[in-house]
């Protein structure tokens, strides 16, 4: 995967505004809601999805009414030279959404969304299981005030 940043010009900000407004519309549909041709928003869309820039079709899903109520946020300090190993074992773990390498406190920031604090309480077992973790500390998220995707941040640049 290419890993250099991708400049998103306005035909490609518009196709995205466009799918953002209706993930399941018809490419002539988006197409029209871009202003471009079918064509050029097939051939956009390839190059978005093969640069990876775009990533998935799918629903954006709220996970409190998803039955995932807890989010909670998990700083974990890894054993040196143990990364990649503990980054694949933290993406097995299928309520570990984000796996994020940060600078600071910790080595990883993980987000987790479970169904309960027992729940959640058995997924951080998991985790202090790995014996690449040396030490992790846990914040629970009481609200979420603010969550805006990727694709509404570039939709708002060409609003």
């Amino acid at each position: 995967m290419n890993t250099l940043p991708s400049l998103l010009d306005g035909i490609d900000q518009r196709l995205i505004a466009a799918l953002q407004r209706g993930s399941r519309s018809s490419m002539a549909d988006v197409a029209r809601l871009a202003g471009v041709a079918r064509g050029t928003a097939y051939s956009r869309l390839d190059r978005l999805e093969a640069e990876g820039v775009i990533i998935g079709y799918g629903p954006d899903i709220d996970p409190g009414r998803a039955g995932y109520g807890v989010t909670a946020f998990c700083t974990l300090d890894i054993l040196q030279g143990s990364h990649d190993k503990t980054t694949a074992a933290l993406a097995a773990i299928s309520e570990v959404i984000e796996v994020h390498t940060v600078t600071g406190v910790g080595d990883l920031l993980c987000r987790i969304i479970a169904r309960s604090n027992d729940h959640l309480h058995e997924v951080l077992q998991q985790i202090a299981a790995l014996p690449e973790v040396m030490r992790s500390q846990t914040q629970l998220a009481l609200n979420t005030s603010h969550r805006r995707s990727v694709a509404e941040v570039v939709s708002l640049e060409v609003a």
